[in-house]
């Protein structure tokens, strides 16, 4: 997973800060689906990559509860930089018992369930 992570990094497009991230989100049926940060110069308009992957399996019929897990990863060696993610878009999608994989480009990583996303102060 993290080097399909790693990989995915190289597509995501974040010219004015380089702060890109990467994300699969796993589906109880083995499916995945992946996504990658795009940015632009008005930073409000951006694309997060879970927001794209849990797009991506929304648009492939999936819905609440059909979600398993989510991986993602920040290009920085800085681990706490993965304060940036769309909390709420996955909270909104994934059970609060469901895991969240969060790595950053060293690899160094950290494991929480998503009931304890939204309350987590890096």
């Amino acid at each position: 997973m993290v080097n399909e992570l790693e990989r995915l990094l190289s597509n995501s497009n974040s010219p004015y800060d380089k702060e890109c991230f990467s994300c699969i989100v796993v589906m109880k049926d083995g499916n995945t689906f992946s996504g990658v940060t795009v940015k632009n110069s008005v930073f409000r308009d951006a694309i997060y990559a879970e927001q794209a992957a849990i797009a991506r399996a929304i648009t492939s019929g999936y819905k609440y509860g059909d979600f398993a897990e989510i991986h993602i990863m920040v290009s920085t060696s800085n681990i706490n930089d993965l304060r940036h993610i769309n909390k709420d878009m996955i909270v909104e999608h994934f059970e609060p018992s469901s895991e969240v994989f969060l790595y950053d480009i060293n690899r160094n990583s950290k494991i929480m369930k998503v009931g304890h996303l939204i309350f987590n102060i890096y």
